[in-house]
């Protein structure tokens, strides 16, 4: 079924250059998640996002953690092409490389929805729009037929669970944090004082 999908696409969506050259510039955009990488550096830049930067940043973080580095190992999925060379051939035909690691889950697209649904969770309707870009690189992955449609379907369920924590633990545990350090800050401004005192007296 996951392989028919990807020879159907193939057999019939494929006759555009043009498409097929813009589905791969938009699979470019997620390209090691540079786009949210740099998104997340960009709120950094401002006191009112700050947080929220540094939690995009972790939400990345943790997500190509557990994507890549443990499920991918673990499942050990070839890639489509290596079931149906035909899908090789259009791959590198519109100057694509052929990707060398495992295929479950889909690391683009786990990256695109963890940072849609925190952008979307964490900053309301302003983040809404992240899901423009997410959705496009994710159904890019399916076009171009360097991933299962169930590589990217889990890829993105794992995005959005992560980005929930994030989200929402994370988001507590940084107020607590951010908390205490200006606890213990006010405590040493107050030694200060006192000392300061003692020494005038």
């Amino acid at each position: 079924m996951d392989l028919g999908i990807l020879q159907w696409i193939n057999a019939n969506l494929h006759g555009s250059e043009f498409v097929n050259q813009l589905f791969k510039y938009i699979t470019y955009l997620g390209e090691k998640g540079i786009i949210w990488i740099v998104l997340g550096v960009v709120l950094l830049c401002f006191k009112k996002t700050r947080k929220g930067g540094v939690l995009l940043l972790v939400s990345i973080g943790l997500g190509v953690l557990l994507n890549n580095f443990v499920i991918k190992p673990l499942v050990a999925r070839p890639r489509p092409f290596a079931a149906d060379s035909t899908l090789a051939d259009f791959i590198t035909s519109i100057g694509l490389k052929l990707p060398t690691d495992y295929s479950f889950p889909s690391g683009h697209t786990q990256i695109a929805i963890n940072c849609a649904m925190f952008m979307t969770l964490y900053f309301k309707g302003k983040g809404a729009w992240t899901w423009i870009p997410a959705v496009l690189v994710s159904l890019s992955r399916i076009f171009l037929c360097v991933h299962y449609v169930t590589d990217v379907l889990a890829a993105a369920a794992i995005g959005a669970v992560v980005a929930l924590l994030v989200a929402t633990l994370g988001k507590m545990l940084l107020d607590k944090l951010i908390t205490l350090w200006q606890s213990a800050n006010k405590k040493e401004e107050k030694l200060e004082q006192k000392e300061e005192q003692t020494e005038q007296q």
